[in-house]
């Protein structure tokens, strides 16, 4: 089973802030797996909420590159909150954790990098049955 530990999921990239605005750079030796996927959320509105979901093998990294965005963890026992800006850390999210993003500034965009290719079946999407699967997997 896997608990969330916050110290091991802020992932590292190089940050430069620079009169003409930050740079990010990912370098595939520095992220935690190998990249099947990127998912970009755009243009989204404050309040407005996204992911509400956990999966079953696929491991994330997620990283806000504009705006600002509550990113929530669940384990099923323990839940984090963290501030993502485009200043901040990229944040690991390992299959078997439920997340979900709360928007705070219009205009914020996320991007995630996934380590598998879109597989509908392995969201859960249903919050009491992501309890259940954890339940199994003790």
């Amino acid at each position: 089973m896997k608990y969330l530990d916050l110290k091991s999921y802020k992932i590292q990239c190089i940050v430069e802030k620079e009169e003409q605005g930050i740079l990010r750079v990912f370098e595939s030796n520095y992220l935690p797996f190998p990249v099947e996927r990127v998912v970009t959320i755009v243009n989204a509105f404050s309040g407005s909420q996204r992911g509400q979901h956990a999966h079953k093998k696929c491991n994330q990294l997620l990283c806000c590159v504009s705006g600002a965005v509550k990113l929530r963890c669940d384990d099923g026992n323990k839940k984090i909150e963290i501030l993502l800006k485009p200043e901040s850390e990229a944040i690991l999210i390992p299959s078997g954790i439920w997340a979900e993003q709360k928007y705070l500034k219009d205009n914020s965009v996320i991007v995630v990098f996934c380590d598998q290719s879109y597989d509908e079946g392995d969201y859960i999407r249903d919050y009491q049955k992501f309890l259940d699967w954890k339940k199994k997997q003790i």
